[in-house]
């Protein structure tokens, strides 16, 4: 069975999980015809890996922003859809890229993530990989929901990246 076929019969079950046609098949006509049956990304062989892990990143984020579901690491409460953020009580005002940042970490909660990662999926294509942007952000980010707190959220693992944990 090919995977249009699994992709049609996962959509007539009414089967909604996100799924990326990964194929070798690079007409207008395939793609369309795969997005058509319930695709929701179309990516061509040969790939680049780090374009697929962007690709999942965002489809993954896609999926949730449409639920009322809140991330959450020790007291620090981040709501998506509202994009408000509490640590305890307190709200938290954040920038754009501080909550993009922020909700990346703790959607990996417990793992680090690495600078490329965040180089990737924070900021777009064109970002300029040579700064310590990530670092100043980083920095932000502990300015406002480490430091007034008292607590050590972020963690930075030494030479691979950034983790959030308690």
């Amino acid at each position: 069975i090919d995977g249009l076929t699994i992709l049609k019969n996962m959509r007539e079950c009414d089967i909604d999980t996100p799924t990326i046609l990964l194929t070798a098949r690079d007409t207008v006509p395939d793609k369309v015809k795969g997005l058509r049956m319930g695709a929701d990304d179309y990516l061509v062989k040969p790939f680049a890996f780090d374009e697929l892990l962007a690709r999942l990143y965002v489809l993954t984020r896609r999926k949730h922003s449409g639920s009322d579901e809140v991330l959450q690491v020790s007291d620090l409460k981040l709501y998506p859809l509202k994009h408000e953020v509490y640590k305890g009580e307190t709200k938290i005002a954040l920038t754009a890229m501080e909550f993009r940042l922020l909700e990346l970490l703790m959607r990996n909660a417990g793992q680090v993530v690495s600078r490329l990662d965040i180089e990737e999926l924070v900021w777009d294509k064109n970002f300029d990989f040579n700064t310590n942007v990530v670092d100043v952000y980083i920095n932000y980010l502990r300015k406002k929901i480490d430091k007034p707190f008292g607590s050590r959220l972020i963690k930075t693992v030494r030479g691979f990246g950034y983790k959030l944990e308690e």
